[in-house]
């Protein structure tokens, strides 16, 4: 029953950012347009050489944390970065190769950045992504597990309310 309510909330809360997002209903275009890849950047070959070394999910994980609290993001990169993970999200793309270094870094990276120099809606969302994506690419938990499933539901909340 808990996962039919998810799904039941998965789908309402799609429509509705989906409709956010492509601007129905409204004559005005969105500001952003959501993109299927993140942005390239210095940033991004930074992530290349931390996930092609020999060091542990744990110590990439690590490093790519330290990158993205020192890394100034031009508000450009923030607004990338918000459709990024959002669009990841709502996909439910992100957690779905945890042994793909590169991609799961990344959201690390961008999740992080926005979490640390976006004082905008998505930034609780940002956080939760973190968590899950950290979570899931270190081994701490599971896709489906029920951390996972919770930190999915906050981030569910933060979209419906605009955090």
């Amino acid at each position: 029953m808990k996962e039919i309510a998810f799904m039941l909330s998965f789908l309402m809360y799609t429509f509705t950012t989906l409709m956010f997002y492509s601007g129905a209903g409204s004559d005005v275009s969105p500001a952003v347009s959501i993109q299927d890849k993140p942005p390239s950047s210095a940033w991004e070959e930074q992530i290349d050489q931390i996930a092609n070394n020999q060091q542990s999910p744990k110590e990439k994980a690590a490093a790519v944390e330290k990158l993205a609290k020192e890394y100034v993001p031009t508000t450009e990169e923030l607004e990338e970065f918000k459709v990024y993970v959002l669009n990841e999200f709502l996909n439910l793309r992100y957690l779905d190769d945890s042994s793909d270094d590169k991609y799961m870094l990344s959201g690390i990276f961008q999740a992080i950045a926005l979490k640390h120099h976006d004082l905008d809606r998505l930034r609780d969302l940002a956080e939760a992504f973190y968590h899950n994506t950290k979570n899931v690419y270190t081994g701490v938990t599971k896709p489906g597990s029920d951390s996972v499933l919770k930190y999915e539901e906050q981030m569910f909340e933060s979209i419906n309310a605009g955090r």
